[in-house]
């Protein structure tokens, strides 16, 4: 496939009938991508491409999509949508207020990056509105099974902390509308200048200004992918029984199941995954949503009930 004419790059972004790629010196291509069937997929955010350049008289092509380390994807409508390709992590961003995150789509996104096998980060941001102990509270669920890091973007607390997470990785940033992506890309990165908007009063919900995934450097070597508000997450899992293996906590007991075959549900006899959920193991809440996750597997994308924004915390 390759020839003296083309270079190697990643996709920064789509764009209409298109992808910008950044070349090897940081230039930047906007690129053609050929017609149906002649790519084995269409090119996500992150991919690793092989393309003819830009030139004065012609747009440039993508030619060869090169191998995946992994790819985050969700169904939309009950159809894929791929979010990003070779991420070395997610990191999924909440927030308590303005606008409340429901724990359960935190749970989602982060079955999702498992079942995409990427690792997983937890930033909580806009802890300035929060009282003492709140977000403790709403953390707890996930003590000890991920990091979590706690964020003002504002305020500028804990933002050391997430750019040395960033720096010299390769990490996409996901979460509802309103709750910080774009503000905290504006701190960790001179002269973005992303738009922002604020939570609209109306619904208490986050207003989108992020339409596509895009590709960002980061101070200290890294990059980061922003990408569009998301107010529900239906992961891509295709067999309901590899579900208990992206809740980390779950695993170290899946072997000790009296039967092979255990579903890990609320009268499974002998579950070593449920009896601790019981006694308080596994945070009961978690057991929970493994529970309400397979249940949305089971009906299906385009039927399967998806957590979305605003349930209960």
């Amino acid at each position: 496939m390759g020839n003296a004419s083309t270079e190697t790059g990643v996709v920064l972004t789509r764009a209409k009938q298109g992808v910008i790629v950044r070349d090897d010196t940081g230039a930047r291509h906007w690129c053609r991508i050929p017609g149906k069937g002649r790519l084995l997929a269409m090119p996500a955010p992150g991919d690793r491409v092989r393309f003819e350049p830009q030139t004065g008289t012609a747009d440039g092509r993508v030619r060869e999509l090169l191998p995946r380390d992994s790819l985050l994807e969700r169904y939309v409508f009950g159809r894929r949508k791929q979010v990003a390709a070779n991420m070395h992590r997610v990191i999924v961003l909440a927030t308590l207020r303005e606008p409340p995150v429901s724990p359960r789509l935190v749970d989602r996104m982060l079955v999702g990056a498992a079942a995409g096998g990427l690792d997983a980060i937890i930033a909580i941001n806009k802890i300035d509105l929060c009282a003492a102990g709140e977000v403790d509270r709403y953390a707890e669920r996930w003590e000890g099974v991920y990091p979590a890091l706690r964020l003002s973007a504002l305020a500028g607390t804990g933002m050391d902390e997430l750019e040395a997470t960033l720096r010299g990785r390769t990490s996409l940033l996901a979460g509802a509308s309103g709750v910080g992506k774009s503000t905290i890309l504006n701190v960790l990165i001179e002269d973005l200048a992303l738009d922002t908007a604020a939570v609209s009063d109306a619904t208490g919900r986050g207003v989108h200004t992020t339409t596509a995934t895009f590709l960002y450097p980061v101070p200290g070597g890294g990059t980061v992918a922003d990408t569009p508000g998301i107010r529900e997450f239906y992961p891509v899992i295709e067999d309901v029984r590899e579900l208990p293996d992206h809740f980390p906590e779950f695993r170290p007991r899946l072997a000790r199941c009296r039967f092979h075959d255990c579903e890990h549900l609320p009268g499974s006899d002998g579950c070593a995954v449920r009896e601790a959920a019981e006694t308080g193991i596994i945070h009961p809440a978690r057991y929970e949503s493994f529970l309400a996750i397979r249940e949305s597997l089971l009906a299906g994308p385009k039927r399967g009930r998806t957590a979305s924004l605003n349930p209960p915390l």
